[in-house]
């Protein structure tokens, strides 16, 4: 983006959050003082501490399998389980193939299984190390264990597939998995605020984290561009420059 696209794009956020109407919001809409606060700072231009900021953030959480309760992993564990292929049970498919006309097909099994693994688990960012202790990437039935550059060119495969992103090029140990579209989540998270009448209230990003919703505990960056997606769409607004506070346009989604 050229410095001139950036500057227009300022601007009109700028001119959106001046056009916002504060008296009408109190009056419309359930908005805590502390919202308020921010957004009449946004329309007057004034300084916004990082400490006053920092409450409408949406937290940084990496998800994990134990996140979530102990009967609630058993049942993810038994869909799991069920739903890998028999394969995992032969010891061959632990060790890379030499022939080079095996190995895509190799990598797509096992990337097929990553994507799964981390769908089911509702994990959306993964560490290589943490995976490759988890059945069946470790396999006690047949003593075997994928190794780390294994586990690497598999997400590699999801990668190249634009399904995966890793986090750290250098030593590519965590990785991004996208098992489901941020397009798909922007549509989810607007028909969980219409099913639950949410739309009409005015949420923070760290609402949006407190929900419990499987799009709840997205990446920062990923969760703040699924809100975007549905104001570029026009049925949500920004009602602050930093773009932390959001207000869905319940007259345009009905």
């Amino acid at each position: 983006m050229s410095t001139l696209e950036k500057k227009k794009d300022k601007e009109e956020d700028e001119e959106i959050v001046e056009k916002i109407d504060l008296e009408q919001l109190k009056e419309e809409k359930e908005v805590s003082e502390e919202k308020l606060k921010l957004i009449k700072a946004s329309i007057e231009g004034l300084e916004i501490t990082e400490e006053d900021l920092k409450a409408t953030m949406p937290i940084v959480a990496i998800s994990s399998k134990e996140d979530i309760s102990k009967e609630q992993r058993a049942v993810l564990e038994v869909e799991f389980e069920d739903s890998l292929p028999k394969w995992v049970k032969a010891p061959w498919m632990y060790i890379r193939p030499k022939k080079e006309s095996q190995v895509e097909s190799w990598l797509e099994s096992w990337s097929a299984i990553v994507l799964d693994h981390s769908r089911i688990f509702v994990i959306h960012i993964i560490n290589i190390n943490e995976l490759r202790s988890e059945f069946p990437f470790k396999n006690s039935k047949v003593s075997k264990r994928l190794t780390i550059e294994q586990v690497r060119e598999i997400v590699d495969q999801l990668v190249k597939q634009n399904i995966a992103k890793w986090l750290d090029e250098k030593t590519k140990t965590r990785a991004r998995i996208y098992w489901k579209a941020n397009e798909e989540w922007a549509d989810e998270l607007l028909d969980f605020m219409i099913e639950t009448g949410r739309v009409v209230e005015i949420h923070s990003l760290f609402d949006l984290t407190q929900l419990e919703e499987k799009w709840s505990n997205l990446p920062a960056d990923d969760l703040i561009l699924v809100c975007e997606m549905l104001v570029e769409k026009k049925v949500a607004r920004w009602l602050n420059k930093d773009k932390t506070i959001i207000q869905f346009e319940a007259d345009k989604v009905f």
